[in-house]
């Protein structure tokens, strides 16, 4: 989600902004590089995502003044290149939208955690729950992290809108949000749709590329 940078305070740009910062760094300076660097196919599997990943949001339409939507996608990329290279990779996917689209970069810090920050982490944390509970079966993985994860993910995205709508004084927006959320339905099914089949495919093709699956943990009896 992308919000005009003229509804936003400067103090909210500076409280996101700093943590943007802090999570890119950890993102970076953890990322594992030299698997990447190792693997042709992995090198392969990340440009191709962040290429992905950009034509996808570039598909984005306004749902009110000052707000434009997009299906998030980051699902499928944590699955298969894990959190901290999605979010390293992705935060270079959003400058690269902001760029084409010719967006005030005064609007990157809550564009990133609404589209990056927030889905990233919702879908790492369902593939931590859902290897906790012992959850062995490789449908789990494919309908409950792929198809799963990307509604959970576009849930968390747009019920956490109305708090910052809330708090840059929108009151419009913030009732317009309480009235249709229906809307909120129509966009978790494709969402979670998209995200599931690419999984699917790729835990069935290309096992060896998506670092969140272990075949031995999900395969073993």
């Amino acid at each position: 989600m992308i919000i005009a940078p003229q509804f936003i305070p400067l103090w909210l740009n500076l409280l996101v902004g700093t943590g943007m910062l802090v999570c890119i760094a950890t993102a970076v300076w953890f990322a594992p590089w030299s698997s990447v660097q190792a693997a042709t196919n992995r090198q392969h599997v990340l440009l191709g995502g962040l290429l992905a990943l950009l034509l996808l949001w570039l598909l984005s339409f306004e749902v009110t003044e000052g707000v434009s939507i997009h299906l998030l996608g980051v699902t499928s990329l944590t699955l298969i290149i894990g959190w901290r290279l999605t979010i390293a990779g992705g935060t270079l996917v959003l400058i690269a939208l902001f760029w084409f689209e010719q967006h005030s970069m005064s609007s990157a810090p809550l564009a990133w955690f609404f589209s990056l920050m927030v889905p990233a982490s919702v879908t790492r944390l369902l593939v931590f729950v859902l290897r906790r509970h012992g959850f062995r079966n490789l449908f789990v993985y494919m309908l409950g992290a792929g198809f799963g994860g990307g509604l959970l993910s576009m849930l968390a995205a747009a019920a956490l809108t109305l708090p910052v709508f809330w708090l840059i004084g929108q009151s419009d927006w913030l009732t317009a949000g309480l009235e249709h959320w229906p809307f909120v339905l129509l966009l978790m099914f494709p969402e979670g749709f998209i995200n599931g089949m690419v999984i699917t495919a790729f835990t069935v093709f290309y096992p060896d590329v998506v670092k969140t699956f272990d075949d031995d943990f999900y395969l073993s009896e």
